[in-house]
């Protein structure tokens, strides 16, 4: 009897394709048979070694060579449209949304609730402009502060929603002949949704469930790692250097890899990115030279780096004007290789100022609900990392076949001291792996693996020699290999993952209100921006005399082009809304020193932001006190009203009224407070 079942498993085993065995799992059958007593120790170590391929007195010199057929990767044509004029296609529309009621915000989320819910969403973006802007340093020691950032996030994206309504009416009944105002709405929203979908994913939630679930979950987030124990650790002028520049990089290598997924989804024309990619690049290479400058001997990671990037470079500057999508993948997948290697590096070098411990917390004495939000973020965590190694893969793989040095590259890193757990196995040409035997396949492996014992699923120990662990490395990498080749479902496991304080990071570099993009954009967005702020003063201003149908119509009509219409006909001139917008952003306020584009965008900025964050940044950007003061007195005119008290704090001052003392020693002027007041429309 129990010779027939060892035959039974032994013939099971070997009736299966070589690439599809699974060493480990008969391991574990062998092993459970053992324990249960159904083999002795004799069979039990002659099982092993047939299963093993060990058993032979052989030389491998004398063995025939063992090869494994590789089917090349399926290719799956993705639909490939044509997107410049309309930068999404009619059915993505449904991913943006649309915008929901919120019957009910979390406790601890604002602390008024008296206010209107256009107010409540420009309270949540003023406070999502402090966490991701003006306070992103302190990120890493208040992680629980960017789980409530991610909550006024969703309400100010949902009021978003709500203020586009026009540009989505446009789409839906228009599309693809949909207006130019249109689509930079829609362009707006649509990046917006991938910081949605981002932050979502890090408490396990998808862009199908409720705002007020999402909601729900994030301040639950925010409770749980409000309790970890926090402490401070002292960097050198050199560590603190590195840990700035190596933010620097990532930001700016992520703008980078986004200008060339837009390129390669067909969202934007050769002129908008090569624009982006020559700005882009400046800076990615002034960082790495920074970087590089830093301590050349100790971090010689970087130099690698810089070296990845240039050959990156070559195979754009190879392509010119005409790369094809395969290109850009490339590309792109050189990046995700380089942003593998640092995670893995720059975990030694790069210290943290601050350390979150949430050890102690005890999970207890939260609610069934808490639990759930915690159990669901940490899955959702693990899921993401396999998921981003399962592609990883990928990336190598590609990287391989389009002459780049995949092995050469992980061996110099390997040689600095460092090691590269997050890439599994490295990959030859195709063609070459085809006739790849054992020993190769072993050597590929890359991952982790015991010296002279394995644990099965049960926990019991498996004792392997060294032979063994070749066939068991040929093994796993043969199954690595053939998982992405069969493009495969992923098998994630439902262990929960400890790297709960990580979930904040993974949102960083998608900030709701983006300083960069705002200082950089078009100017006749902010016009368009500030067309509607007005709008909506002119329909506040005309009250119940007006329907709404009219007011629809006022709102659907609130852009620059069409104001430049209006002005045509009341001056019978014959402007473009190009040229109008150049004669607006240079020309001069009567009776002030400031230009109208100066403080057309104070007023776009305070209605974003807030008094005390737009003057912190007109502060930061040296803007005069004129401007300023113009700024909110427009911002009045329009219906955008000012905390003056915030906003002379936001530049400095003590008080509004230090601020009044400065403008009149600056000025020559001698406005009281009250006066000043009434000038800036309060």
């Amino acid at each position: 009897m129990k010779k027939l079942i060892l035959l039974i498993i032994l013939a099971t085993f070997f009736l299966l394709p070589s690439a599809y065995a699974n060493i480990v799992d008969e391991l574990t059958k062998l092993n459970n048979l053992y324990k249960d007593g159904a083999l002795n120790q004799e069979e039990f170590n002659k099982a092993k070694k047939i299963l093993l391929k060990t058993g032979s007195n052989k030389s491998e010199k004398n063995q025939p060579k063992q090869t494994i057929k590789v089917k090349k990767p399926i290719t799956i044509k993705k639909q490939n449209k044509d997107l410049t004029q309309t930068y999404i296609a009619k059915d993505e529309l449904e991913i943006i949304g649309k915008y929901e009621k919120i019957d009910k915000y979390p406790d601890g989320l604002f602390k008024n609730l008296n206010f209107s819910h256009s107010m409540l969403a420009k309270e949540a973006t003023q406070e999502m402009y402090k966490t991701f802007v003006q306070n992103k340093n302190l990120q890493e020691k208040y992680p629980e502060n960017m789980m409530k950032a991610m909550a006024y996030f969703e309400v100010f994206y949902n009021q978003k929603l709500k203020d586009e309504r026009s540009a989505i009416l446009d789409y839906n009944e228009n599309f693809p002949d949909v207006k130019k105002s249109s689509k930079k709405s829609i362009q707006s929203l649509y990046s917006l949704t991938q910081a949605k979908k981002s932050m979502r994913e890090s408490v396990g939630l998808t862009l199908n469930e409720d705002i007020d679930e999402a909601l729900i979950k994030y301040m639950h987030m925010y409770d749980f790692l409000s309790e970890g124990t926090k402490s401070k650790k002292k960097l050198s002028t050199k560590e603190k250097k590195l840990k700035k520049e190596s933010t620097n990089f990532k930001k700016y290598i992520g703008s980078f890899k986004k200008n060339l997924e837009l390129k390669s989804e067909q969202r934007i024309d050769e002129k908008e990115f090569n624009k982006e990619l020559k700005k882009n690049t400046k800076k990615v290479n002034k960082v790495l030279k920074k970087l590089n400058n830093i301590d050349p001997e100790k971090y010689k990671i970087y130099k690698t780096v810089n070296d990845i990037f240039t050959k990156s470079l070559t195979i754009i500057d190879s392509c010119k004007n005409d790369c094809s999508r395969k290109q850009l993948l490339t590309v792109i997948d050189s990046i995700d290789f380089t942003n593998a290697i640092l995670k893995d590096v720059e975990s030694n070098i790069v210290k943290k100022r601050y350390i979150n411990d949430l050890s102690k917390i005890n999970v207890e004495n939260f609610s069934e609900k808490q639990k759930e939000t915690l159990v669901l973020a940490s899955m959702s965590s693990k899921r993401q990392n396999e998921i981003k190694d399962y592609n990883l893969q990928n990336s190598v793989l590609n990287l391989a076949n389009n002459n780049f040095e995949v092995d050469k590259i992980l061996s110099s890193v390997e040689n600095q001291g460092y090691e590269v757990q997050s890439i599994k196995m490295s990959f030859g040409n195709l063609d070459k792996m085809e006739n790849w035997n054992i020993k190769d396949w072993a050597n590929s492996w890359r991952g982790d693996l015991p010296s002279n014992q394995f644990k099965d699923k049960t926990g019991n120990l498996i004792e392997l020699s060294d032979d063994n662990i070749q066939d068991l490395k040929a093994q796993l990498a043969r199954n690595e290999f053939q998982n992405i080749i069969d493009l495969k479902d992923i098998d994630i496991g439902k262990d929960l993952n400890d790297n709960l304080d990580d979930i904040a990071k993974s949102v960083q570099e998608n900030s709701g209100f983006n300083l960069d993009n705002w200082l950089n954009q078009d100017f006749s967005i902010t016009l368009d921006n500030y067309t509607k702020i007005a709008a909506e003063s002119i329909i506040s201003e005309l009250g119940n005399s007006i329907n709404q149908d009219t007011v629809n119509a006022i709102r659907q009509n609130a852009n620059f082009e069409n104001l430049t219409k209006l002005v045509n006909l009341e001056y019978g001139t014959d402007m473009s809304a190009e040229d109008y917008a150049n004669y607006w952003q240079s020309s001069t306020v009567e009776g002030s020193t400031s230009n109208w584009g100066d403080i057309t965008a104070g007023v776009d900025l305070i209605n974003q932001v807030g008094s005390f964050e737009a003057a912190s940044i007109a502060k930061d950007l040296g803007t005069d006190l004129q401007t300023v003061a113009d700024s909110i007195a427009l911002a009045a005119s329009v219906g955008v009203s000012s905390d003056l008290e915030a906003a002379a704090q936001g530049l400095g001052y003590d008080s509004f009224a230090a601020a009044v003392s400065a403008y009149n020693e600056q000025y020559g002027t001698n406005y009281s407070v009250e006066e000043a007041k009434e000038s800036l429309g309060q």
